[in-house]
């Protein structure tokens, strides 16, 4: 699904549409109003709401949430009933979360993600305004606060054909609303943020997290970022044997490997170049009992006796899913069907 700074970047290139100057408009211009929009946010409270649909499986999920800018939140669940009582809080140092049902604290320091800054912006609004079509519906009422209605759809039917949704509030530019259709117009997931209110003075003391009497405490390490490094540097990394692929096609040779670290998961991307066009195989130590959603235009196939599933639907890109037992294996590139699945019964 879309990340939520894709969201708020269509959505402060939509306020630009509607204003009737986004033609007039530099991608660098929009970035300067985005960031003055959301140095104007302090802080907001509201409730919100996330619903999805995948398989014929329906879930729903509503919590209370506060954000203070620029670092701290606390989220509390209020269902579905299995959650109901469990509470996130980010103090800014500290990721918190405690489980009622299992009386169990779970901390772990916060990540350092670096803040966009406004480069960051104007490459990534560039990119949408290259990807994206945008159209304005109107504007409506959405708790009781004035919004626009958005479309925007991805072009060159990439991401699927999956195209979204959005209620915009007309004053801060913040998505209040969003949804997420298929190819089919089938609402695949939503969020939307209820009785919101912003720039209220939301103390620190709420994003203080307390210790409930006799919980366990446990510890966890923080993600640790990728690493990027040559295939021997990998093997030695991870707790599994690194498969290749003994076929690529005349050109392509490797380029990096990357791996990603977080508790007992391990992941590694090998990466394979031919000038500009790339072929990514991932592997990851996984459970078959847990499949990936059929998501896009998926054909069945076999690689070396075991079902896979190539996936199109992301422009020019395919993606191939298959697992040999032990390994859960991802084979992207721009490559045809037949050479892509000729690599991947190369890779043993």
């Amino acid at each position: 699904m879309i990340k939520r700074t894709g969201i708020v970047l269509l959505a402060v290139i939509i306020i630009s549409l509607i204003s009737g100057c986004t033609a007039n408009m530099s991608a660098e211009q929009i970035a300067q109003q985005m960031k003055a929009k959301q140095d104007s946010i302090k802080d907001y409270s509201a409730t919100m709401v996330i619903a999805s649909e995948f398989g014929g499986k329906s879930e729903m999920a509503k919590a209370k949430m506060m954000n203070k800018m620029p670092d701290k939140s606390r989220i509390e669940y209020l269902e579905p009933g299995e959650m109901a009582g469990q509470v996130m809080v980010n103090d800014g140092k500290t990721i918190w979360s405690y489980d009622p049902g299992k009386n169990e604290v779970t901390r772990m320091d916060m990540p350092e993600f670096a803040n966009l800054s406004e480069q960051d912006y104007t490459q990534s609004i560039k990119e949408i305004l290259n990807q994206t079509d945008i159209s304005y519906q109107g504007t409506e009422k959405f708790e009781g606060r004035s919004v626009y209605n958005i479309k925007a759809s991805p072009k060159n039917g990439s991401m699927m054909g999956m195209h979204y949704n959005m209620l915009v509030d007309s004053e801060n530019w913040m998505p209040l609303k969003t949804e997420v259709f298929d190819k089919n117009d089938k609402l695949m997931t939503s969020m939307e943020y209820r009785d919101i209110k912003f720039n209220i003075g939301i103390p620190d003391s709420e994003f203080e997290f307390k210790i409930p009497e006799g919980a366990k405490v446990v510890t966890k390490e923080r993600p640790a970022p990728p690493k990027q490094m040559t295939l021997e540097e990998a093997r030695k990394e991870v707790n599994f044997t690194i498969l290749v692929p003994s076929y690529l096609p005349e050109g392509f040779t490797f380029n990096s490997s990357t791996v990603f670290k977080f508790e007992t998961m391990e992941t590694v991307s090998l990466e394979y170049k031919k000038g500009s066009q790339i072929l990514s195989l991932s592997e990851t130590l996984q459970d078959e009992s847990n499949p990936s959603p059929d998501m896009g235009e998926v054909e069945k196939v076999n690689i070396n006796g075991a079902q896979g599933k190539i996936i199109s639907g992301f422009g020019e890109t395919k993606i191939l899913i298959w697992n040999n037992g032990k390994l859960g294996l991802v084979l992207s590139s721009q490559l045809s069907k037949e050479e892509m699945i000729k690599v991947a019964g190369s890779i043993k």
